[in-house]
């Protein structure tokens, strides 16, 4: 109660030894806030993203196949007109999107490798994954409204965060994916 009415009043002073150590707290939390917890999601991004992806990769396996098998065969088409037997009772929209970034340590062998040239595998496998898991959403998409296919598909590919560094652009953005078509019934 002593303390708390010092302070009410203002008569508590800090003394040398309490800065001090408000001092150290102050560089230890700078320290962790922008040195520590950086270095350990990087760490945390090189161990675990790999397999984070790969499981990703296996329930868009699964969910294809099952779709697959459910309804016997894919129920997009590139095609701009369906087959002409085919009688159209009802049309519309369908779409769906993802945004896709790649992991931190996908950034940073990207980086290595863009400096010497060549294919970069771990940006492959970031856009492999966001245009499969798009069109498999599309398909889901047409199955929930109804649809029994959807024709004249098409994936578009923006970027979302486009940052600017030193006034050039990032090319490491976050990627969207946009999978659109006509359902027809």
């Amino acid at each position: 109660m002593e303390l708390a009415s010092q302070l009410l009043k203002g008569d508590y002073l800090i003394t040398e030894e309490t800065g001090e150590l408000l001092l150290l707290l102050a560089i230890a939390i700078t320290v962790i806030l922008f040195v520590a917890l950086p270095a350990l999601a990087f760490i945390y991004s090189m161990l675990f993203a790999r397999i984070h992806q790969s499981s990703d990769q296996k329930k868009l396996l699964a969910r294809e196949s099952y779709t697959m098998q459910k309804l016997g065969k894919d129920n997009l088409v590139t095609l701009s007109k369906p087959f002409p037997e085919r009688e159209i009772n009802s049309t519309g929209l369908v779409m769906s999107n993802i945004t896709v970034a790649p992991s931190w340590w996908q950034l940073f062998l990207g980086s290595i490798r863009s400096i010497f040239g060549g294919n970069i595998v771990s940006y492959d496998k970031m856009l492999a994954f966001g245009r499969s898991e798009v069109m498999q959403r599309l398909r889901e998409q047409a199955i929930a409204e109804g649809w029994d296919e959807v024709v004249n598909v098409r994936v578009e590919t923006s970027m979302v965060m486009n940052k600017i560094k030193g006034g050039k652009q990032n090319k490491m953005g976050t990627l969207e994916f946009l999978a659109y078509g006509t359902g027809i019934r």
